[in-house]
């Protein structure tokens, strides 16, 4: 039996797209002119690849987070995870020496990080509660989109040359859930 989704209309849409959150929830946005049929067919067909990132969810570790997260605990892990992130960025910027501007932890949907054209870097709280390694993975992965916004050999050697394992790394990071 195919999985079940949600259909998602939405006005500035101008394709059909399916999503998959963190919590296994398969999402169809599309355009309000598209018909349910055509939604449907667009699903059936990609019906495989959706099985295939459940099956992959479900072989991830679950994240380790403290029990009891309230807004106050939230805010509280957001300014443990901004000190920890401006520390550790600096520290790997001593090598490279990229000008950056608003540093900012968010509670991120399906990121562990973003870095913007304007040089603004996002990190997810949860960043605090991954192993280091993993953390500065996150870090230098996007502290090198300063330089190259996007994933070309060129990015890869740049953060190669402070995290030389960075494929083993990024394998491990995707064993963990946001």
């Amino acid at each position: 039996m195919p999985p079940s989704y949600t259909i998602k209309r939405h006005a500035r849409s101008k394709h059909i797209r399916i999503t998959v959150n963190a919590d296994a929830k398969v999402i169809v946005t599309a355009p309000r002119h598209v018909s349910e049929q055509r939604v449907r067919d667009f699903f059936d067909a990609q019906v495989e690849w959706v099985e295939q990132v459940l099956a992959r969810m479900q072989h991830k570790k679950k994240m380790v987070v403290p029990d009891g997260i309230t807004q106050d605990t939230l805010a509280a892990c957001r300014g443990r995870a901004l000190r920890f992130v401006r520390d550790r960025l600096r520290q790997y910027n001593e090598h490279y020496a990229y000008t950056y501007h608003r540093i900012s932890i968010k509670k991120m949907s399906s990121r562990w990080g973003s870095c913007s054209s304007e040089g603004n870097m996002s990190f997810h709280y949860r960043l605090l509660f991954l192993p280091v390694e993993l953390a500065d993975y996150v870090i230098v992965h996007e502290l090198c989109h300063l330089k190259e916004l996007n994933h070309s050999h060129r990015f890869w050697k740049l953060v190669g040359e402070t995290i030389p394992d960075y494929a083993k790394r990024k394998h491990a990071l995707d064993t963990y859930h946001i």
